[in-house]
C-alpha cells in the first residue's frame, strides 16, 4: 500500500499554467468520471471506480482512499489502486453487497505532466463548485514543496480542512 503525498491548489490563470506545464513536458489528456463509495463508520475512507479514456484507450481503476493527514500544506493518506476489467457493474455490485454505500459521481478532464520525478495534474471538474485544481504528487516532501513554488504565481493553496 502507498503513502500519497501531495499539494492541492486552485487555479486562477488555467491559460498561464497550461502553458508553464506543456513547456516542461509532455501533456497526456483525460476524460475521467469516478463514481464514489463510502462507510458510514468512517468519513475519511472512500472506494471510488474510475473510467478513465485516453488517447483512445479506456481503463477501469477501483482505488480506496484513507487516513487522510494534512501537515503544512502537504496531504497524507494511504491509498491503493486495482486494475479493473471492462465492466465496472459488477464491481458496483460488489461494494453495494459489502456495505459501501454510494456517494454519487464526478467527471473531470485532466491533463497530466510527469515533471521532476513528479505527477503534475491540473484537472477541469464537471462540477461548478469544485472549479480547476492541480495536484502535485510524489514521494518527497521537499521535491513538492520546491515545484509549488514555481506555479504559485498561477494558483492559490487549497485551504486547510
Amino acid at each position: 500500500m502507498a503513502q500519497e503525498i501531495e499539494m492541492n491548489f486552485i487555479v486562477k490563470d488555467k491559460k498561464g499554467l497550461l502553458a508553464f506545464l506543456k513547456s516542461q513536458a509532455e501533456e497526456v489528456l483525460s476524460d475521467i468520471k469516478m463514481t464514489y463509495f463510502e462507510r458510514k463508520s468512517d468519513a475519511s475512507f472512500y472506494i471510488r471506480i474510475e473510467e478513465i479514456e485516453s488517447n483512445g484507450e479506456k481503463r477501469n481503476f477501483l482505488t480506496a482512499k484513507g487516513n487522510f493527514k494534512n501537515e503544512g500544506g502537504v496531504n497524507q493518506r494511504k491509498e491503493i489502486s486495482l486494475p479493473l476489467g471492462d465492466s465496472s457493474q459488477k464491481y458496483v455490485d460488489f461494494l453495494t453487497l459489502i456495505g459501501m454505500e454510494p456517494k454519487g459521481s464526478k467527471q473531470k478532464i485532466r491533463h497530466h505532466f510527469d515533471i521532476d520525478d513528479l505527477e503534475v495534474t491540473l484537472d477541469e471538474w464537471k462540477v461548478a463548485d469544485l472549479g480547476d485544481r492541480l495536484e502535485i504528487e510524489g514521494q518527497s516532501e521537499e521535491t513538492i514543496k520546491a515545484f509549488s513554488k514555481r506555479i504559485i504565481k498561477f494558483c492559490d493553496p487549497v485551504p486547510s480542512k
